[in-house]
């Protein structure tokens, strides 16, 4: 009962270990320096490895080498890069290993944005309207398919080049064609085929699925209070909601044609215009509020490793509703966000009385528990740390400017 997880300064990571821990589970921690989840109590052992960004190939011998001496039964990537290295490796790790997860081929199908665009409208399933920008950029044509407002977004988040992994452009919120025209030619200097899509309005609504085989076995919905940043971004408050039948049947249905194996996470956008429910990407790794969905009672660490261990789990798809998970330095950077948006003394007393006001009884810290407190003070030292440093760097470039 061993298993390996990488990399280890996630939030997943750490909701996976201290699942896993509480069961009596052997978890070890693999990565290239100390983090949350090797800081867990419930942590049994850690150990260093290259970087898989920078240095796959001895990254992967570190890993080949571990699951062999220690014959750990399950090997979790926690994160895109660590899924799709492991992914490219299973020939030589599935003798001495579980891999939960699909092969590299269908892995990178779902990281492939325009991809999943395709295959979503060959099986019934509303996205929003997107344009694959070729090397050229025909604005007016763009604008035509798509409208305006817009989204500039890169076809991959991660992707490979020249042995190193590296991250694709930030998404970018156009209004104008000199805008779309800007964030396009910002998006190909760091990788080619960006996506433009049109903006829709609305909600954010995630599925999270655990999968055999392309059959549904486990599913759970949340929606995000408060994001970072305020407009879009990782929730840093959130809740967990009904299952809604509509997401939930578009969700199954594309991981089906992909006959995913393991967990994922289906994003969607609800429109408000017209009240369509549109996918907007697929991540087939754990997710960052990982921890909420454990809280509800549905366990997807110990699910995923029943599945891997004995072939099948029973399928789950009711849970708490209403419980709260609250990423609580992620929300102070919400709250800093939220400060510099208004200027206006009023704006920034209602940010202050958001972040104040008590999110309820139901509602828990996500790396911050009473029984497990040195993931939190980590945390919090790193966070100050980044914060110091920026500031350091601001203040030396407006003395150069002097």
């Amino acid at each position: 009962m061993s298993v390996l997880v990488t990399p280890g300064n996630c939030r997943s990571a750490l909701a996976v270990t201290r699942s896993l821990g509480r069961r009596g589970i052997d978890v070890t921690i693999a990565d290239e320096r100390s983090g949350l989840a090797a800081a867990s109590r419930y942590c049994q052992r850690s150990i260093r490895v290259p970087s898989p960004a920078r240095a796959g190939a001895a990254f992967v011998r570190a890993i080949q080498a571990e699951v062999r001496q220690r014959g750990h039964r399950v090997l979790i990537p926690a994160d895109d890069i660590t899924l799709s290295m492991v992914a490219q490796a299973r020939p030589e790790l599935e003798d001495a290993t579980t891999l939960p997860f699909p092969d590299v081929d269908t892995i990178q199908l779902a990281h492939d944005k325009a991809a999943v665009m395709s295959l979503a409208v060959d099986l019934g399933i509303p996205v929003p309207k997107t344009v694959v920008v070729q090397d050229s950029i025909d604005t007016r044509s763009v604008i035509r398919r798509v409208g305006l407002p817009a989204v500039v977004k890169p076809r991959f988040s991660k992707f490979l080049s020249g042995g190193q992994w590296k991250s694709g452009s930030p998404v970018s919120y156009v209004h104008t064609a000199a805008e779309l025209e800007a964030a396009c030619r910002a998006a190909q200097a760091i990788a080619p085929f960006p996506l433009v899509q049109e903006f829709v309005p609305g909600e954010g609504r995630g599925v999270f699925l655990l999968m055999n085989r392309g059959q549904l076995r486990v599913a759970f919905a949340h929606r995000r209070l408060r994001e970072k940043p305020p407009g879009g971004g990782v929730s840093v408050l959130s809740e967990s909601v009904e299952l809604e039948p509509e997401l939930l049947g578009y969700a199954e249905r594309i991981l089906h044609g992909l006959k995913w194996h393991g967990v994922a996470m289906v994003e969607f956008k609800r429109d408000i215009r017209d009240g369509t429910t549109k996918l907007l990407e697929i991540n087939g790794r754990f997710w960052g509020s990982l921890q909420l969905a454990v809280d509800a009672g549905v366990d997807f660490p110990y699910l995923l490793y029943r599945l891997a261990t004995e072939g099948d789990v029973e399928p789950i798809l009711t849970y708490h509703i209403g419980r709260r998970l609250r990423w609580w330095l992620g929300d102070i950077d919400w709250l800093l966000l939220r400060l510099r948006e208004h200027t206006g003394l009023m704006g920034r007393i209602g940010a202050l009385t958001e972040f104040a006001r008590s999110a309820g009884p139901r509602t828990r810290g996500e790396v911050l528990r009473p029984d497990d407190p040195v993931p939190a003070c980590l945390e919090l030292v790193q966070y100050t740390t980044a914060a110091v440093a920026g500031a350091a760097r601001r203040l030396r470039r407006r003395l150069e400017r002097r």
